[in-house]
């Protein structure tokens, strides 16, 4: 176990941006277990509610995001864990295949036993008709994302899918930079994968969510042929 991370967990978290020029405020609260991979959140639009886009968009802000509470075996070094207390910083963009833009960034830190989360949200070009405006989705399909060690810090990659009421899906790219805070060397991990479900329990009402992740850092289960 690390230090200043126990085996159950607090996080809260402070949303602001915007979609479209429609600017929003959320807020999170929630618990987890770092060490098990496990971890749920409740959110409040406080500001710009009901959401007038699907919530599914920026729901990975809250859990793709929080990395800290990935499961890792012992044969992985957990990059999350080292950087705390002082913590850790993150930019993603996501492109979605109808043209929209995501661009986030965010400040993780460590208050007593809560992590302290600080995110802003930009939105461009998603089309009016679409499903993100038309809020036509129901959550992200399961998904591996690929961990490149990049200059002290790590590179994510990931191909994810967003299912929509009715039938089909919505494609998407992300492209993650995390940076460590602390001052200590940090122990980079090799290339590997992390196993991600994120799911949203009810209907998007634009108002409150309640979201459970599950995740899960592994190497490939397949065998080389040469070595």
């Amino acid at each position: 176990m690390f230090p200043s991370i126990k085996e159950s967990m607090r996080v809260k978290l402070n949303m602001e941006g915007s979609v479209n020029c429609r600017a929003f405020k959320c807020t999170g609260e929630g618990e987890g277990k770092p060490y098990e991979g496990t971890r749920s959140m409740n959110i409040e639009v406080t500001e710009g509610g009901p959401l007038p886009f699907a919530f599914d968009i920026i729901s990975h802000c809250f859990a793709y995001g929080q990395k800290m509470f990935i499961k890792h075996p012992k044969d992985i070094p957990d990059f999350f864990k080292q950087s705390f207390p002082e913590g850790y910083t993150w930019e993603r963009e996501v492109t979605f295949e109808d043209g929209g833009v995501l661009a986030i960034n965010q400040d993780t830190s460590l208050q007593n036993d809560c992590f302290i989360c600080n995110i802003k949200v930009i939105g461009t070009n998603f089309p009016p008709n679409g499903p993100v405006m038309q809020k036509k989705t129901c959550g992200w399909e399961p998904s591996a994302e690929v961990v490149i060690p990049r200059d002290g810090g790590l590179m994510l990659r990931n191909s994810m899918t967003l299912k929509l009421i009715g039938g089909g899906h919505l494609a998407c790219l992300f492209k993650t930079t995390f940076r460590s805070k602390t001052r200590k060397d940090v122990k980079l991990p090799e290339f590997h994968f992390q196993d991600i479900r994120l799911e949203r329990k009810g209907n998007d009402n634009g108002k409150t969510f309640e979201l459970f992740e599950a995740s899960v850092a592994r190497y490939s289960p397949l065998p080389p042929k040469h070595r």
